[in-house]
């Protein structure tokens, strides 16, 4: 049998769809109309007589009581507002998406629903009028019951998809566990502005959606505000003595269309410029705090589709966020990069005073949605304008939330990858266990632990590393180079895993900037300094101004470093492995992987290394001086090197470092194997004639003298050598 369906009821849906489509309001109409369409809408004068049911014999002059909202909420799925009815459920009859939404998740979209309806029925008014019957509003919104809040304890819930088949539905649904402490970017602003003690800003237009935020230490609220306004691409403005602070999407729908420029002498009348793609990021690795997984270090990863170079970009934003959240900013914040490689100049005649630093421009001539962010004025006989092209089109689309594994169950992580430092003393350290250091990489990147063992099995945790340290290997092989003084001849080329380096003036390299280790054929770690980094190949970098051998590696630098050698850069990334002072020497098992996880699974890297000695090692003496004397005896000087607090040039003397002031002096001939050594206490020793005629019979053409400072506790440090000829 066919169905039947009222062509009235028809028209109406009809009507409406094609008002929906075209974004227009729709006036109630009379008769039948009216109740369909107002099954839907008018909430507003509820109470009037006009409005009430008709009672039997068709009087609508009763006077009803107030509403109560027993279900008030919307998905928090893209204009999620739309149709807060629906939502995304297989099982579920009102399985849809609102209308034009995308899909996405957006907690941000039901956050504003509640927000609006609050704010709207809050005050009194025509548009909730006080009832003269119980004296009070229409609607009140603290009888609202806002849907949904569910027993079952979040984050268990949505986390334990084993044990409740619902879980997936918790992202783009009604729920408001794990969401109803969530801020809004805006929200934060203003919250981080009164803990300064500024006025609260105009920030209703600043979209996004924090679930926490780290200010680590005493700051500015500048200093606070920019890793926000910087990763949800919000503008911040002065308008009318308030700050403004808006995204650029809302700036979007107020972009003015210029319709005239000015034509300067000899100058066009409008330039476009652009940056190269080698110079802009293919991808943006974010850095973050993820709501389900206990707060813990997360990376999420963007590229740039069809991008030509390698260049990557790191972003860590000090805040809680939701790994879908996460996703699309990163995503936004590359397209934005992107769309802001064309920057604009033109001139605007004087009068365009509406135009200034922040606004938004359609330009003559620009293509479909090209718009135009004004960033710098200079007023003249013209206004001259600097503007870089802002991106106009739909935001992308935020995927549902990744459940969290079970247990069993392994994370999406890369193994990790890492290098063992044994490094010399330096400066401000407080023990020399500290300086056997360890450097992790790991992509995408998330908090790491270490854990050590003298055997196969027993492992216990020493450290945990917070940061992605900045390594790679040499491209190139390094050979010796000179000490104590920059050596501009040379170059290193090393290709990073991840991250980038910087230039530093000579004040900071010489305040101990840009050091980094290099693997020497020695087998020890070469500590150098650079003053200039140049990219000069998608994650290939060529540094130059050199200081090499610091820290006393002078052995480490003259053996030299092969192609494929180990580069880290030594910030504080590199951490201390967690050594013992008792096993300063000894080789032990270490492993390093995620934190959380067990320590057997294939994301975790073992090696084995023993480290702490270099510390303890005392540096080669220098200025070696050999002078032969009338009689025949040589006489040798040196001048001693501290490697603890011997920086400063206010005392007379360095500290010592050692319990007490030793040296032994070895005696070679030509051949190189040691004839005589001694130990003497000061820094200098003279060789006699008849001790020269006894350890060489037959004289050799040059006494070779390596002369070593001794330590209890490492026994001969690093050699200085000097010979004289017979």
């Amino acid at each position: 049998m066919g169905r039947t369906v009222s062509t009235d009821l028809m028209a109406v849906r009809a009507l409406r769809e094609g008002a929906r489509a075209s974004f227009e309001l729709l006036a109630l109409a009379s008769g039948r109309s009216e109740r369909l369409l107002r099954k839907r809408a008018q909430i507003e004068g509820w109470e009037t007589p006009d409005d009430a049911q008709p009672h039997a014999d068709g009087d609508r002059s009763g006077v009803l009581t107030g509403l109560i909202f027993t279900e008030l909420g919307c998905p928090a799925v893209d204009k999620g507002s739309n149709q807060p009815n629906v939502f995304p459920d297989a099982k579920s009859s009102e399985n849809a998406l609102p209308y034009f939404s995308n899909g996405g998740r957006s907690d941000l979209a039901q956050h504003r629903l509640l927000e609006a309806h609050y704010a709207y029925w809050e005050d009194d008014g025509a548009h909730n009028p006080i009832s003269p019957i119980y004296h009070g509003p229409m609607v009140d919104p603290d009888m609202f019951s806002v849907w949904a809040w569910d027993a079952r304890p979040f984050p268990a819930f949505p986390n334990r998809g084993d044990v409740w088949g619902d879980s997936e539905n918790w992202s783009c649904g009604h729920w408001l566990n794990g969401r109803a402490g969530t801020l809004t970017a805006g929200d934060l602003i203003n919250a981080i502005l009164r803990d300064h003690g500024l006025d609260a800003g105009e920030t209703v237009q600043a979209d996004g959606a924090v679930t926490g935020y780290v200010i680590a230490s005493p700051t500015t609220a500048r200093a606070a505000l920019e890793p926000i306004t910087d990763l949800f691409g919000i503008g911040v403005h002065e308008r009318t003595g308030r700050l403004t602070f808006q995204s650029l999407g809302a700036a979007l729908r107020d972009a003015q269309t210029v319709d005239d420029l000015v034509i300067e002498a000899n100058g066009a009348i409008l330039e476009r410029a652009r940056d190269p793609d080698h110079t802009l990021p293919a991808e943006v690795h974010l850095d973050y705090r993820d709501e389900m997984r206990d707060h813990q270090s997360s990376t999420t990863l963007a590229v740039h589709l069809g991008a030509k170079g390698r260049r990557k970009q790191f972003l860590s934003f000090p805040g809680v966020l939701a790994a879908p959240e996460a996703e699309i900013q990163a995503k936004n914040w590359l397209l934005r990069h992107w769309a802001a490689r064309e920057e604009a100049r033109f001139s605007l005649p004087p009068t365009a005073r509406h135009v200034c630093p922040g606004t938004i421009l359609h330009l003559p001539g620009a293509s479909g949605r090209a718009r135009y962010l004004v960033t710098e004025i200079e007023d003249g006989v013209f206004r001259s304008v600097r503007a870089r092209r802002v991106r106009a089109g739909p935001a992308p689309r935020a995927r549902p939330d990744p459940m969290p594994p079970t247990e069993g169950n392994e994370q999406g992580e890369s193994a990790a990858f890492a290098l063992m430092l044994d490094l010399p003393w330096q400066p401000g350290a407080q023990s020399a266990e500290e300086q056997f250091r360890i450097a992790v990489h790991a992509e995408p990147w998330s908090r790491h632990v270490v854990l050590a063992s003298p055997e196969a099995s027993g492992f216990e945790m020493r450290n945990t590393i917070a940061r992605r340290a900045t390594m790679g290997f040499l491209r190139e092989k390094l050979h010796p180079g000179v000490v104590g003084r920059v050596d501009k001849s040379k170059r290193i080329t090393v290709e990073l895993l991840s991250g980038a380096l910087e230039s530093v003036s000579p004040v900071r390299l010489f305040n101990g900037a840009n050091a980094a280790a290099i693997f020497s054929h020695a087998r020890s770690w070469e500590v150098v300094q650079f003053t200039s980094a140049e990219e000069i190949a998608p994650s290939v970098w060529r540094l130059a101004g050199l200081l090499r051998g610091q820290l006393g590696t002078e052995d480490a630098m003259f053996a030299g470093a092969p192609e494929g050698a180990g580069f880290v850069l030594l910030d504080q990334a590199v951490q201390p492995a967690g050594l013992y002072a008792a096993e300063i020497g000894l080789e032990r098992n270490w492993r390093t992987g995620p934190a959380g996880e067990d320590f057997g699974s294939g994301r975790f890297f073992e090696m084995q290394a023993s480290g702490g000695s270099r510390a303890l090692l005392p540096l080669s003496p220098v200025h070696l001086r050999a002078r032969m004397g009338l009689t025949g005896a040589v006489f040798l000087s040196w001048v001693r090197r501290g490697r603890i607090e011997a920086d400063s040039w206010l005392g007379s003397e360095i500290p010592l470092g050692e319990a007490s002031e030793r040296y032994r002096v070895d005696v070679s001939g030509d051949d190189g194997s040691v004839v005589r050594s001694v130990v003497c206490e000061a820094a200098g020793w003279t060789y006699a004639a008849d001790q020269r005629a006894i350890d060489f019979p037959t004289m050799p053409s040059e006494i070779h003298f390596t002369v070593r400072q001794m330590s209890e506790r490492a026994g001969p440090g690093n050699p200085g050598t000097v010979s004289v000829p017979v």
